[in-house]
C-alpha cells in the first residue's frame, strides 16, 4: 500500500513538471496575432501558429521572441502575470508621399492616333454602326511603350550600328 501512495505521488509530481503555460503573441498597433514568431525558452525554440499562441514551459524564467518584422524582446515571465505579449512593429507606416515630376511631357498626338479612324475605317462606320467605337488597341499599346522596351529594338539598333560601321569602312 505505501509503493502504491509513493507510485501516486511520484506522478502527481511528475504532472505539474509537465505543466506549459499558453501565450499569445500580438501586434501592438493593429492588435492582430503575429504568425510565426520565434519563442525561445527553456524547452528550446518554439514558432507561433497562425493565431500567435505558443507554449512554454511553466517554470521557464526568461524567454525571447524575435520576428523579421517586430523588434526583439526578452520577458521575464515571473513579472508577467497576462498571457498576452505585444510586439512593436520595424516597419514604417506612410502617411502620404508627394512624387514631381521634371522633364518634358510625353506627346499625346503619337497616342491619339490609336483612337482616330483611318478613311476607309470612317466609310465603313457610315455602313456599320457597330463600328463606331473600334480603336486599334496596337497602335495603343506601342504608343504607351517605349521604344527600347518594344521585342526587336536592341535587334535594329544592331544592324543599324553595322551598318553605320559598314559605310564609314
Amino acid at each position: 500500500m505505501a509503493r502504491l501512495y509513493l507510485c501516486l505521488l511520484l506522478v502527481l509530481c511528475c504532472i505539474d513538471s509537465l505543466a506549459q503555460r499558453r501565450l499569445v503573441v500580438v501586434d501592438m498597433d493593429l492588435l492582430v496575432p503575429v504568425a510565426g514568431a520565434n519563442v525561445v525558452s527553456r524547452l528550446g525554440v518554439q514558432t507561433t501558429d497562425s493565431m500567435g499562441v505558443v507554449y512554454v514551459a511553466k517554470d521557464s524564467k526568461t524567454i525571447t521572441i524575435s520576428h523579421v518584422n517586430y523588434e526583439s524582446l526578452i520577458l521575464n515571465l515571473n513579472k508577467e502575470e497576462g498571457d498576452t505579449i505585444y510586439m512593436l512593429s520595424k516597419l514604417l507606416n506612410l502617411q502620404e508621399v508627394l512624387v514631381l515630376g521634371k522633364g518634358k511631357l510625353p506627346d499625346y498626338r503619337e497616342l491619339n492616333k490609336g483612337f482616330q479612324l483611318d478613311k476607309t475605317e470612317a466609310q465603313l462606320v457610315g455602313a456599320d454602326p457597330s463600328k463606331a467605337a473600334s480603336f486599334d488597341l496596337g497602335k495603343v499599346l506601342s504608343a504607351l511603350i517605349p521604344k527600347k522596351w518594344r521585342p526587336g529594338y536592341k535587334k535594329a539598333q544592331r544592324k543599324k550600328r553595322l551598318k553605320e560601321i559598314l559605310e564609314e569602312y
